[in-house]
């Protein structure tokens, strides 16, 4: 199988164009935390985020690519506080990668993410106990950027469930030619801020989500029925819960705000507590 083949199996896109990869280079937070780099391809980006002297560990599941990171990186001198690890992001510990370079959280993650996987590397690191990036330097595609920077009125589950965890802020589009083998659409690079706590007070992440996802299984419909249908309520139950955290049962789910969907899931933990209270 020829590399260009390979990559685009692997959902690779190298990126080549210098004015690109230098803007990235240059929206890196200034503070001296060490960087966990998703997809080292063949170390254009590595080898200049190298040069800010700072631990670095990129992360490469395609063996051939990892050998030509390392290669480009020992052309240039690069010192040993850069390593390139053969491996599944999406299986990283990112402890046990940032003591390969003898340094540990907190910790600033770069990468020019596989669009088949971007949100689930956006759930794995966000959702992250004890080992979240304070920060997540992104190219993803251009239309997933727009999705996790919408304002109330056009969210996603997506975009509450990026800006929960994080202030999402898309910092400038990239074209299709500037990538090799060009991809079908656009990219664009985003900057996440992960907070050092939730957006909003819930009472907790897991009723959160319970409640976000049921809503958005229906987004198109009105969310009285999106809500009865996603968290199985009896008939009315949705319509109830609606009008006791003043909102309006005919909204959409993407006109939310992060705030009103932490007011339906306090309601439901108090539903689902008082209900477990009877029981007894």
């Amino acid at each position: 199988m020829s590399a260009r083949r390979r990559r685009a199996r692997l959902g690779q896109h190298l990126l080549r164009d210098e004015r690109v990869l230098e803007r990235i280079v240059e929206a890196v937070p200034s503070e001296p935390a060490p960087i966990l780099e998703v997809g080292a391809g063949d170390g254009a980006l590595t080898s200049r985020l190298a040069e800010l002297s700072r631990p670095l560990v990129s992360i490469e599941l395609d063996e051939a690519m990892a050998f030509r990171a390392r290669r480009r990186l020992a052309s240039q001198g690069i010192d040993r506080s850069v390593v390139v690890v053969e491996q599944d992001v999406l299986e990283t510990d990112p402890g046990e990668a940032l003591a390969l370079v003898a340094a540990q959280p907190p910790y600033g993650l770069v990468g020019n993410l596989p669009y088949a996987i971007t949100a689930p590397i956006f759930r794995k690191f966000l959702e992250e106990e004890d080992e979240q990036p304070a920060w997540m330097l992104a190219m993803i595609q251009h239309e997933v950027a727009q999705r996790i920077t919408a304002n109330p009125g056009k969210l996603s589950l997506m975009a509450v469930s990026v800006q929960f965890y994080a202030d999402a802020e898309m910092l400038f589009s990239v074209e299709r030619e500037a990538f090799n083998p060009p991809p079908q659409v656009r990219s664009a690079v985003v900057m996440l801020r992960v907070r050092d706590r939730p957006a909003v007070d819930v009472p907790s992440i897991e009723r959160f989500f319970e409640v976000v996802r049921g809503g958005f299984r229906s987004p198109r419909k009105q969310l009285h029925n999106a809500l009865a249908q996603g968290v199985w309520l009896p008939p009315n139950g949705a319509i109830e819960w609606l009008e006791a955290c003043e909102i309006d049962p005919s909204r959409r789910p993407g006109t939310l705000t992060l705030e009103e969907w932490a007011r339906l899931a306090w309601w439901r933990e108090e539903q689902m507590a008082g209900r477990s209270e009877r029981s007894q």
